[in-house]
Order: structure tokens, then C-alpha cells, then sequence
């Protein structure tokens, strides 16, 4: 392994931006490869693999056994788990360029390769028919951050919560009574609420989906233009938000 000094990030970055050098750096890190196999897996000629090749090596992103088989090392291994989350930054770019993510806990802008497979759901219209065919299919839990509820949900609520659905809220103290009211006293005790001082953030995640909405230019949620997911790895990052939120700001709210 060749000698380096410590590599600055735009060096690094430099690497990462050829498609060549990236699909090498993915093809090594389900196995080790050997020259021949490598060109035919990335699709590369001999001469391009062998100059990306050299450049990785220098770059002591990968090394090669006295087998002739090339590796990531251990840094590469390090770099390349990183390389999703950056891919799925970039391919929601339009998302992000119109929307603030301040108000997501920073340890978890670490974590958007679990954005892969979540769809765009553009209009209020839409998102409201999406969203309660969704609700109809939940069984579990349901869980909103959220600066308002709908009441015509309130008996779909009722009606969930009879079957066992366990529902939490967090919502912002200043809208607390207009945005519970309406509820029968039974079913807000069946509901953990609790206020913080302002939401900037939607989530809405239950054992169905996971939802995510964020301020737009203007500042305010943007319903017009969300993220819905269905898999685990999404659902799991929603949760995660709501908890922090549920758990750091612990204003417990009782009916």
C-alpha cells in the first residue's frame, strides 16, 4: 500500500466523480476481483480499467493481493458505505433544492439512503386520497408530527383505536386546543400527545408508510410536494425523526 499524506476532502471527492471509478469501487465491495473479471463486471476496457485501477490504488481506496486480486481497503470499505447516501441526495436534488431540511436531527441527514424506492406525491389532492386509502390499512401504530389534523379523520381514528391502533401526536403548543378539539374525551386519552414550541416538519409513519413533508421557500410545510415510503429502511428513518422530537421535547400534554 502506497504512502500518503492525509487526504483532503476535495481530493477525495475528485475520486468519487468518475462513473468508471465508481462502478469499480461497487463491483469490489460485494467481492474481490481479479483484473479480467472486473473489466467484464464494470463493462470497461482493459486500458480505462487499468488507469482508473492505478488511480484508486494511489488513492489508497483499494490494494491488490499477491493472488492479483483487488480489494477495498479499509478506508475504501469506509467510503463506499458512504457513497448512498450522497447518490440519493443527489438523485431527490429537485426535492431538496426546493425544500429546508434544518429540522431534520443531523445525524440523520446521514441517513437518507433510506429515501431509495420513496415516491413523490405532488398536490394536496392527491396526497389526501393517497394518505387515507393508506390509513385504512393500518394495524398497528400511526404516528404524526404534525401542525394540524384533519377532524372529518377523527372517527377513522376512533374506529382504529378500537382496534387496537395505537396512535401518538406531537404537535405546536400555540395550536394545542384548536387542533385537538373535536376529539371525544375517551379517545384523547387513548392518544400520547404531546406539544413542542413550533413543528417545521411533517412526519406521519405507522406499520403501513412513512410520510415526510418540509418547508418550502416560503417557510412554511410544503403538502404539496412529499415523500412517501413503504419499506422498512424509510419507515425506520421516520420514526427515528418522530422520536427524537417526541423524546427531547417532553411536554406532556394531558386532555
Amino acid at each position: 500500500m502506497p504512502e500518503r499524506k492525509e487526504m483532503k476532502s476535495h481530493e477525495l471527492f475528485s475520486e468519487l466523480s468518475s462513473e468508471s471509478r465508481l462502478a469499480i469501487l461497487k463491483a469490489l465491495e460485494k467481492e474481490p476481483l481479479k483484473f479480467t473479471r472486473l473489466t467484464t463486471i464494470t463493462d470497461t476496457t482493459s486500458p480505462e480499467a487499468a488507469r482508473q485501477l492505478n488511480r484508486l490504488f494511489k488513492s489508497s481506496l483499494i490494494c491488490k493481493d499477491i493472488e492479483g486480486y483487488y480489494s477495498l481497503t479499509s478506508f475504501g470499505k469506509l467510503v463506499v458505505s458512504s457513497i448512498p447516501n450522497l447518490e440519493i441526495i443527489a438523485q431527490r436534488s429537485d426535492f431538496f433544492l426546493r425544500h429546508d431540511t434544518s429540522s431534520i436531527p443531523p445525524q440523520l441527514l446521514k441517513e437518507f439512503d433510506a429515501f431509495e424506492g420513496v415516491e413523490a406525491v405532488k398536490g394536496v389532492f392527491e396526497l389526501v386520497n393517497k394518505t387515507t386509502q393508506l390509513f385504512e390499512e393500518i394495524h398497528e401504530y400511526a404516528w404524526y408530527l404534525t401542525d394540524s389534523f384533519p377532524h372529518y379523520f377523527i372517527p377513522r381514528i376512533e374506529k382504529k383505536i378500537n382496534e387496537g391502533v395505537s396512535f401518538r401526536v406531537i404537535y405546536p403548543e400555540n395550536l394545542g386546543e384548536s387542533l385537538m378539539s373535536g376529539f371525544p374525551e375517551r379517545v384523547l386519552k387513548s392518544i400520547d400527545a404531546r406539544s413542542i414550541d413550533e413543528v417545521k416538519i411533517v412526519i406521519n409513519v405507522s406499520d403501513r408508510f412513512g410520510l415526510l413533508a418540509l418547508p418550502g421557500p416560503d417557510g412554511k410545510i410544503d403538502r404539496d410536494d412529499v415523500l412517501i415510503g413503504y419499506d422498512n429502511r424509510f419507515k425506520d428513518w421516520c420514526k427515528k425523526v418522530f422520536e427524537y422530537y417526541f423524546k427531547v421535547h417532553r411536554t406532556l400534554v394531558s386532555p
